[in-house]
Formats: structure tokens, sequence, C-alpha cells
């Protein structure tokens, strides 16, 4: 019995990645709110119940825990995304702005790195060179296209949960290996 929980859990999970992948494959722009009220409902969740703890345990051992501050957080920040939902969705546009800048930030000190290590005759610098110019490169797409960016973020995040999904439905069905020392 024991063994059919665990596969049926397995299952279960690896279905809701698979529908959560496929569907921010479909349409990741109408999709993407609606993850994010229902993280938001989970988050609130998990608040009420750090909050309840926060007030079942001893005085002494809340002061050490802090469920109450981490409970009050976790509903502010619950309640934004179950309110606010599109707000994440505008932003991810301007944070890809800010990934590229940080990026290009990188990019210019492998530059620097690369112009020390010609500076002192180090064989392979050109290695430095291409990691510089790929980066570089990459800052500049960011930077120049922040809209694209966020739609090859959500397909690679889809991909990769149909692909885990598969990985975790084969998995689940694997036979789970004995102990070499058992008879």
């Amino acid at each position: 019995m024991e063994k059919f929980k665990k596969i049926g859990s397995g299952v279960a999970w690896a279905l809701c990645e698979l529908v959560v992948g496929i569907s921010l494959l479909i349409d990741p722009v109408s999709f993407t709110p609606r993850i994010i009220m229902v993280a938001g409902a989970i988050l609130t969740v998990v608040a009420a119940i750090n909050i309840v703890r926060y007030f079942r345990n001893a005085p002494p051992t809340g002061i050490f825990e802090r469920k109450l501050s981490a409970g009050l957080i976790e509903v502010i920040c619950g309640i934004f995304c179950v309110t606010t939902p599109q707000w994440f969705a505008a932003t991810f546009p301007a944070l890809a702005v800010i990934y590229g800048v940080a990026t290009l930030m990188s990019g210019v000190m492998k530059v620097e790195l690369t112009v020390n290590m010609l500076r002192m005759k180090v064989r392979r610098w050109w290695i430095s060179a291409i990691g510089a110019a790929v980066t570089i490169a990459c800052a500049v797409f960011i930077i120049c296209n922040p809209l694209n960016i966020t739609a090859v973020l959500w397909t690679f995040i889809a991909i990769s949960l149909i692909v885990e999904a598969v990985i975790d439905l084969v998995t689940a069905f694997l036979p789970a290996r004995k102990d070499p020392n058992e008879v």
C-alpha cells in the first residue's frame, strides 16, 4: 500500500508539472497571472499556519522561531500576489533590462581581465576574450529585447517543466532497488 501511495504522489506531482508546463508553453501571458495568484493563495495559507503556530507555542519558543513576523510578511506577499498578479508580468521586462545591465558590467570586467592577461603574456588569453565577447553580446541582446527575453524565459521554464514531468513519471514507475545485503 505504501508503494502505491509513493507512486500516486509522484504521478500526481508529475501531472501537475506537465499541466503547468503545457499551459505556459501554449499561452504564458494569460497563464502567468493565474500561477502568481495560486502561489499567493498558497503563501497566504502558509502564513496562516505560521501565525497559528506562533500563538500555539510557549512565549520563549515563539520569540526564537519568529513565526509571527514570517507569517505577517507572507500574508502581505500572498495578498499582493492574489490581488495584483499583473504587476509581476508588467515588471518582467524591467527586470530583464536590469539583468542585462548587470550582465554588461560583468562583460566589461571580463574585458579588463582579458587585457590584464594579454599584458601579462598569459598564453590562453583568448579564452577570456571569447567569454567577454559572449557576455557582452548576450547583455546587448537582453537590453535591446527585454520582451523577447521574457518570452524565451517562459518557454524555457515550460519546456523544463514538461521534461521534468516526463522524467518524474518514468521514475515513479521504476522498481525500487533492493538492498544488496537483504536476502
